[in-house]
This record gives C-alpha cells, structure tokens and sequence, in this order.
C-alpha cells in the first residue's frame, strides 16, 4: 500500500458510517481494489477503523459548519486533502483551496469535475494546489497560497498528515499557517500522542504499514505530544478531544472498554491569536 492509496482507504472508512461522518458524498470513492483490502485492515490492526475516522469527521465536520455559519462564508484550506469531501456538505458561501501532491490533486480535480457535471455533487467554489509540503520552505508556500484565497476567515485543516511527516516538515507547516491566518481564525490538527506508542494497536500499524507499504514511499509515522500544541506561537488551544471520547457522543452503541483498545487520534482546535 502506498501512502496516496491510503486516501481511498479513509473515504471508503467514512462512507461505511454516513450516520456519524455526516459524509454522504464518501461514497463515490469506493472502489472494489479498496473494499477487498479493507478487511484484512480490521483484522490485522484493528477492527474499529471505520468508525474512528467516521468520528474524526464528524467533529471537523461540526465544528466548521458553525465556524462558517456564524461568519457567513470563508475559506477552508484543506491541507493533504485527499479524498475528503466536506465542502460539499457546506453551502456555496464557503469557498475551498484543496492542497496534496500532484497525482492526488489532478486525480481528484477530474473525478470531482466529472461528478459535477454528472450531477453528482453540487457545485463547488474550489481551486486545487500541488504542492510537496518536504520539498518547499514556507515563503514559498505561502506565496503560492496567499493569491488564492478569495474570502476570510479562514479555516486550516491538517487531519491525517502529521503521522506521515518529520518533525522538520511539522515546523515548516505551522508557520506556514501562522503567516496565512488572522486573528479569530482557525486551525483543526489531528494526531497520535507519544503514549499511544505503547499500544499493541499501534505497533500493529506500524508493522502493516511497513510489511505493505512501497519501498520508495515511506514515513515516519510520528507522534507528538500534548505540549506542542500549548506553545505553538500566536495560537491558543481552544478545545482538545480525542476518538475515544467522541464516540461516547456519537457512536454510544460502539463499545470500547479502555481507549489502548483502539488507534485513538486526538484532535485540537486551536484559534489564531
């Protein structure tokens, strides 16, 4: 498995939960190449996967609904988008930049053009960027972006990137948000803490993704801790939760005895200062 393909994996993940992803466009993603893999996913890592990341949507999904609602429009930065697919959940005041690298970007620009003009989805305000987060500096990406962006205020998510870049990458990133966004703005990160590192869950991850995953496409699965997102400058955390605690309200059905049961992301709100 390549990294690009785990995009595939995610939407079909939300589209097996369109009660508690809110996704209801996921669905066109699937694809039977991914739907004969996903099984062997929920055995050798773990079986509450789909859910999860139904859940990981649900609260961006939320949480950017009334971000855009009360400021009547705006703008979503969607960084290492791949296949997500919420402004199509959000009215045509919302206008959206899509970053990934190229063959996701051109891949996903035709099929999401092709679905518009089919009826498939609704027309959308979206304008696509390539760009290589490892091989730019921030000057640079923030030039590339800034001419992009049409109506304020803006909301930047980084939601299922962190794991696969270097501390180095994650630096860079940051300050690319600080120089994009004013203050009122927003910023939704999502990433694994240092102690889920000890979880047999999470070394059965990392043994299917290094047991699968192409030579010539490799990462770094990181994690990083509570603290960092304290003393990021010019920001201030405005609410912190984690999957395990999400599907206490969404998904009360699913029971998960202790959160070292699962692959549990936590995810952070932070407003530009």
């Amino acid at each position: 498995m390549q990294i690009h393909e785990t995009a595939f994996v995610v939407s079909t993940y939300r589209s097996h939960h369109e009660d508690i992803s809110k996704d209801i466009y996921a669905k066109l993603w699937n694809n039977p190449a991914t739907d004969a893999i996903i099984p062997d996913i929920f055995k050798r890592v773990s079986k509450y996967e789909a859910i999860l990341h139904s859940l990981r949507n649900r609260f961006f999904y939320e949480r950017m609904n009334t971000f855009f609602k009360k400021n009547e429009g705006g703008t979503l930065i969607n960084f290492g988008a791949g296949f997500s697919m919420y402004q199509f959940s959000f009215g045509n005041y919302v206008n959206t930049i899509e970053i990934d690298k190229k063959d996701i970007i051109d891949y996903k620009k035709d099929k999401v053009d092709h679905w518009t003009k089919e009826g498939k989805l609704p027309t959308r305000d979206i304008t696509y960027s390539a760009i290589d987060f490892t091989k730019n500096n921030a000057n640079k990406i923030v030039e590339s972006l800034k001419p992009l962006i049409q109506k304020e205020p803006i909301f930047i998510l980084l939601e299922g990137v962190l794991f696969f870049l270097d501390k180095k990458t994650t630096k860079t990133l940051f300050e690319v948000f600080k120089m994009l966004q004013k203050p009122g703005d927003l910023l939704g990160v999502v990433t694994y803490l240092p102690e889920v590192e000890n979880t047999t869950v999470y070394k059965r991850l990392l043994h299917y993704f290094d047991s699968n995953n192409d030579t010539h496409d490799s990462f770094c699965h990181q994690t990083i801790p509570e603290a960092y997102f304290h003393e990021i400058d010019k920001y201030q955390l405005i609410e912190k939760t984690d999957e395990f605690e999400l599907s206490k309200k969404y998904a009360p059905t699913i029971k998960i005895g202790h959160k070292n049961q699962i692959l549990n992301e936590t995810i952070f709100l932070l407003e530009k200062i």
